[in-house]
């Protein structure tokens, strides 16, 4: 555990610095020390994460060979469409309860969040995993959220244990692949797919829930985003029945939704970058770091910079990035530079899919008269969590009667191409 100073960097310049820095400034050593502590790793699976991750000598590291199969897996292409196309065929079927269905298309029919009580187990250990983080005993400190992480990850040693990783994604295959490779125990495995779940459920929902909001409270808004969506669905009778397809191959053709959804993303997506320094480096030229220090990097303090984003910076602008396009280091919901996260292609493709699907098939007006701004907190878990009951509510409502639906042509690809200036 490091015990230096500890840095946090506001300036979006001096982000992009730490960017081009990654094996001296490293997040891959963040998630080495604290993956372990917050799904309770075995220690030999923790020596396993950790091993050679930064040697260039051509040893075997578990963890770069995780990362290579997540890139291959989720980024735009074939594998990342077939597992959206999936999680789209389970969400047209009922629009009730988005989490299982999004999970699905990942950990396959075998998902163990089918079970209700394992889903409201990893909302439980979600709301406090700072503290499993940060206090001692935390079967004793934490004993709710404690003993759900333990619900959740007994519930996928089952999954490994009947095997059924190997209907899953790409992804999850190709991890399961991996780790036997390192001879990683399914109890393990386990407890690194309760991780993975945060990425699943507890980042994107909540995105999900605010490009939904903000496409519905302006009448105006949803009326265009309808109106761009409507060209992209065509319908036929089949079995006496009018079938809709909907081709999401062409979203990318709706720019405004689109444009909330990054919106969406630099109001809600609060967190905060971390690094730690694995050796005394001069950053810009001009700030010693030294080894074993923390760094922080809050993306409030870039996407609410007035330089970058301009007035109004603090209001909602759903046209913002139609014709914007910000320096990348200013935009980081998604992480910067080698570090951008793997599998933001398909947490677009789900936020796009659900946020248009709802746009085209409910009409939604609030139970008391006006829309209200659910009041959250900035820390990434509660906004979260916040993001989470938000959306469950939303989908209890939309208990209706869907006409049938396909997904064809199914391409969103390069959702993000160009939007940004390449960060160098």
């Amino acid at each position: 555990m490091p015990r230096g100073r500890v840095y946090i960097i506001n300036s979006a310049d001096l982000a992009a610095s730490v960017q081009r820095n990654p094996l001296k400034i490293s997040f891959w050593q963040v998630e080495n020390v604290f993956t372990g502590t917050l799904v309770g790793l075995s220690s030999s699976a923790s020596k396993v994460l950790a091993a050679n991750f930064h040697s260039n000598d051509g040893h075997p590291s578990y963890s770069r060979e995780g990362i290579s199969n997540v890139h291959a897996t989720l980024r735009s292409g074939e594998e990342l469409n077939t597992t959206t196309k999936v999680a789209l065929e389970l969400l047209v079927s009922t629009l009730e309860k988005l989490g299982p269905k999004i999970t699905g298309s990942v950990f396959g029919p075998q998902n163990p969040y089918r079970d209700p009580e394992v889903t409201r187990s990893f909302w439980i250990f979600q709301k406090n995993a700072a503290g499993i983080l940060s206090l001692p005993f935390p079967r004793i400190t934490c004993p709710q959220s404690y003993a759900a992480r333990e619900k959740v990850s007994a519930a996928f040693v089952e999954y490994y244990n009947s095997r059924g990783c190997d209907l899953a994604s790409h992804w999850v295959q190709g991890a399961t692949k991996i780790s036997d490779g390192y001879q990683i125990s399914d109890q393990d495995k386990a407890r690194l797919d309760v991780s993975n779940s945060h990425a699943i459920l507890a980042n994107t929902l909540p995105a999900a829930f605010w490009t939904v909001y903000h496409t519905f409270t302006d009448a105006t808004i949803l009326e265009e985003v309808h109106a761009e969506i409507k060209p992209l669905v065509t319908s036929e009778k089949k079995n006496g029945k009018v079938v809709y397809q909907f081709d999401f191959g062409r979203i990318r053709d709706v720019p405004l939704l689109r444009s909330i959804m990054y919106e969406a993303l630099r109001h809600y997506a609060n967190g905060t970058g971390t690094r730690i320094v694995m050796e005394d480096t001069l950053l810009d030229g001009r700030y010693l770091l030294k080894k074993d220090s923390f760094i922080f990097m809050p993306n409030r303090s870039y996407h609410f910079d007035a330089s970058v984003w301009g007035p109004p910076v603090d209001a909602f602008v759903a046209r913002r990035f139609i014709k914007f396009k910000p320096p990348s280091a200013s935009f980081r919901a998604f992480g910067g530079g080698v570090n951008t996260c793997p599998g933001r292609f398909f947490a677009m493709n789900e936020i796009l899919a659900v946020s248009a699907l709802l746009a085209l098939t409910v009409d939604i007006e609030p139970v008391a008269g006006a829309w209200i701004h659910p009041a959250f907190g900035y820390e990434v878990i509660r906004s979260a969590l916040v993001g989470r009951v938000a959306m469950d509510s939303l989908t209890d409502i939309l208990n209706k009667e869907v006409l049938s639906w396909e997904i064809s042509a199914f391409v969103i690809d390069h959702v993000e191409a160009g939007l940004f200036n390449s960060s160098p």
